[in-house]
């Protein structure tokens, strides 16, 4: 039992050494996410791809951040998006459109996960140009709006994840001494956050549990979503019958994880319903391995769990493939073209925000 698998490791460099390539032989975690902004050029970063996946086993999760707007790394070196926002104002077919030069512009440079779209009502950080990251504050619209994300994603095989179940909509409220608290009802939820959810989660490869507390389904012990058996297991897999990989982070801060260590958090999160756990630090996860096992052996983690999950994560890599030889420079150019073309339909400031 590979309880790597279990794990997605955060990359902050862009950068192959021996150091990472240790590190990935000796973890083999289920997912890589690179967070190091995109400088070096297509060409190192198909490389970094190429290298990653053959030092892992089946090939992992290639993920990025890409939303458009000013969460846009592919900026780096292609046009920069107009935000999810301004093209929700064009009409689906111009979601469907951004959807599909993003998986596009992944299939590349070799990137098979996008950590995108976000379904959440209203952007973690309210404000006027963060609210830009959200295609829609209607429910209804939003289902639609990420239907047609997805299907451009999909054309090209591009893993995609939902975020941040069960939603937030700028009404949460924030603790310093823990997470931030939704105080929405359950009937509010069920009609507004999680309408994106109940229409998207049979075609949604992934989903990244939010940080924040709902008061609704634990109103006794306020704890992050990922912590909570009444959310993940109750509301996403039994409520909504949502089968595929659900995704717990954050819980190297102590806000997100409260008074329990990062072990016990991540144990509790995996025994919650997660199957993976998003680590930004490379010392949280080599020893995650040796302190799941040890849960296991003594009964703190069902083993059904932890196989269920198993069983899970390898169906969504069912069909990675590493990205092999040199970067087609003609492909890279003609979707240069069509990144300047679609921009070019949109204001500076749709283009900005985000």
């Amino acid at each position: 039992m590979n309880l790597g698998q279990l794990l997605i490791l955060k990359v902050n460099e862009l950068r192959w050494n021996s150091s990472l390539e240790r590190l990935l032989r000796r973890l083999q975690p289920g997912g890589v996410l690179i967070e190091a902004p995109l400088t070096d050029g297509t060409d190192a970063v198909r490389e970094l791809l190429s290298k990653m996946a053959g030092a892992v086993t089946p090939v992992p999760f290639l993920a990025l951040r890409e939303e458009g707007g000013a969460m846009d790394p592919l900026g780096a070196f292609l046009p920069q998006m107009p935000s999810p926002r301004a093209v929700a104002g064009k009409g689906l077919a111009a979601v469907g459109r951004l959807g599909d030069l993003v998986g596009a512009a992944f299939e590349l440079l070799g990137f098979n996960t996008n950590l995108a779209p976000l379904l959440d009502l209203a952007p973690p950080a309210p404000g006027a140009i963060s609210e830009t990251r959200v295609f829609s504050p209607d429910p209804q619209q939003m289902a639609k709006c990420g239907e047609a994300f997805l299907s451009g994603l999909e054309r090209h095989d591009v893993r995609a994840c939902g975020k941040h179940f069960p939603g937030l909509d700028g009404t949460q409220c924030s603790s310093a001494s823990g997470p931030p608290l939704v105080s929405k009802s359950m009937a509010a939820l069920w009609r507004e956050d999680l309408v994106p959810y109940r229409a998207l989660s049979p075609r949604l490869p992934l989903v990244l549990v939010s940080t924040a507390a709902y008061k609704a389904y634990d109103f006794d012990f306020l704890q992050s979503a990922g912590l909570s058996p009444r959310v993940v297991e109750g509301l996403l897999r039994v409520k909504l019958s949502y089968d595929g990989i659900a995704i717990d982070y954050g819980l190297e801060t102590k806000a997100v994880r409260g008074t329990l260590t990062l072990e016990e958090a991540a144990v509790q999160a995996l025994g919650a319903g997660c199957d993976m756990l998003l680590l930004e630090e490379a010392a949280s996860a080599e020893r995650m391995p040796a302190v799941l096992r040890a849960a296991l052996e003594s009964g703190k983690l069902p083993s059904s769990r932890v196989e269920q999950g198993l069983k899970r994560i390898h169906l969504a890599q069912q069909g990675l493939r590493p990205p092999s030889g040199p970067l087609p420079s003609k492909a890279l150019d003609r979707l240069v073209r069509e990144f300047t073309d679609f921009s070019g339909e949109f204001s500076p400031s749709g283009l900005t925000g985000g």
